[in-house]
């Protein structure tokens, strides 16, 4: 049975409750804001890394496991991600945020919660 703490319908539902100071909500999820964050392959860059990609200013780079294994949705919410953290740990050992990654950066394994 899947992890009822890891159903993303439950965080949504978080999100929209969350008010600010003045008792406004704090995310607008209705206006989008397209951002393109351009990543480019480079296999010397280690597993679940990116490092800003000195050809293409404001871009990075990365190895083509963790381009494949990041969620294309991961910079929606911005920078204030620490409250929706569900951490998990692979079968390879290693401890991941199933908000980031659809597979492992490390093995490429399906993330199971």
């Amino acid at each position: 049975m899947k992890n009822p703490e890891l159903d993303p319908n439950k965080a949504l539902d978080v999100i929209r409750e969350i008010e600010n100071m003045a008792g406004m909500p704090n995310f607008d999820l209705e206006q989008r804001e397209d951002i393109q964050v351009k990543i480019r392959v480079n296999e010397q860059v280690g597993p679940a890394m990116f490092r800003p990609d000195p050809l293409i200013p404001g871009g990075y780079i990365a190895n083509s496991l963790t381009i494949r294994a990041m969620r294309p949705d991961i910079f929606v919410l911005g920078e204030s991600l620490e409250d929706f953290s569900a951490e998990v740990e692979c079968a390879c050992g290693k401890t991941l945020d199933v908000q980031f990654w659809k597979l492992c950066p490390f093995c490429a394994r399906e993330i199971k919660p």
